[in-house]
Order: C-alpha cells, then structure tokens, then sequence
C-alpha cells in the first residue's frame, strides 16, 4: 500500500472519529410530548321565537346537555382544561351562560365560576375560562355537559316581540391540554 492511501485512510479515520461523540441513550427517559384535542361543544343561533313559547310568552330560563366528547385513557397526562366561549348579542336584554359538568345520574359535579355574562348589544366577545390544575380529573366523570341560558329582564318592561330581528350567537370548545412523558 501507498504512503499516500494510508494518509488518506488516517485523514478520513480521524475526521470520522472527531465528528461523532457518545449517544446517551438514556435521555430518552427524559422526553416527553406535548398534545392538546379540542372539541366543539356548542353552536347556536338563536332569534327572538326562540325565547318564546306557544303563547309568545317570554322564556327566560333554558338548558341543554349535549354528551361529553372526552378520551377516558389519558387521565395520567392531562395537565390542564381551557373552555372558550364566544358570544354576539344584538338583543336589547343581557343574557348569562352558567356551564355545568353532569355525572351519568343527571347530578351536577362541576360548575363554572363565574358565570359567563353576555351583554345586550354586544360584538363578538371571547371568554376562556380555565379549570385550575387541582379540579381537571373532573372532567373524566362528566358524563354531559350542561348549558344554562339566563335571558334578563328588560329595563324598561318591554317584552321581545315575535316578528323581532335580534340574535344571540354562542359557540363554545374545549381544549385538553396534555404532556406524555414516561411515568
């Protein structure tokens, strides 16, 4: 062999060896994955026949349970809860939203505080409310999720009439936040 090819070989043995280090391939124990799911919960587009009845009497109080849509096999990695809702009001009245988390019995176990308040002649408002860290496993016992609209009284004493253009628009989702990492 050539003087010349064992330099070669030397430089290229040496650039190799000079380029690598030690794989610590415990840090692999280290590493975790953050996610987050969103799920819309809620989207309405309500008018004024919706806040009355058959006798075009007002309705103030309404309530609905829609299912709750949440993945039971992560409660080990759910590190925190975020509802967002978005509301548009062009009624002359103010309205208020109260979100309560119902066991499979109907029974409530969770309720928002405060409640989310919707002002009379509002543009879109966004609220996010957090569930603190120490109230998130709640969220696997839910079985529904509740929704209660609250319509107020008007400051005047006029009552929504039927042939009424004013709409409430409310839309709303939940984001899980999670970090997988190994346990």
């Amino acid at each position: 062999m050539s003087a010349s090819k064992i330099i070669l070989s030397l430089i290229i043995i040496f650039c190799f060896q000079s380029c690598t280090k030690n794989v610590d391939f415990n840090q692999i124990d280290d590493a975790n994955i953050q996610a987050s799911y969103i799920a819309t919960l809620v989207h309405l587009d309500l008018n004024v026949p919706n806040f009355l009845n058959k006798f075009n009497q007002e309705i103030t109080f309404s309530q609905d349970l829609i299912q709750a849509p949440i993945p039971t096999d992560t409660r080990q990695y759910l590190e925190k809860i975020e509802f967002t809702v978005v509301t548009e009001n062009t009624f002359d009245r103010n309205f208020s939203l109260n979100v309560i988390f119902y066991n499979g019995f109907n029974e409530p176990i969770y309720i928002f505080q405060p409640e989310i308040f919707i002002p009379e002649n509002s543009s879109e408002l966004i609220t996010i409310i957090e569930i603190p860290e120490e109230d998130v496993d709640v969220i696997y016992d839910t079985e529904y999720f509740g929704f209660t609209l609250v319509l107020s009284e008007s400051t005047d004493g006029s009552m929504l009439a039927i042939d009424g253009t004013a709409n409430l628009k409310i839309k709303s989702s939940v984001e899980l936040f999670f970090n997988y990492k190994k346990i």
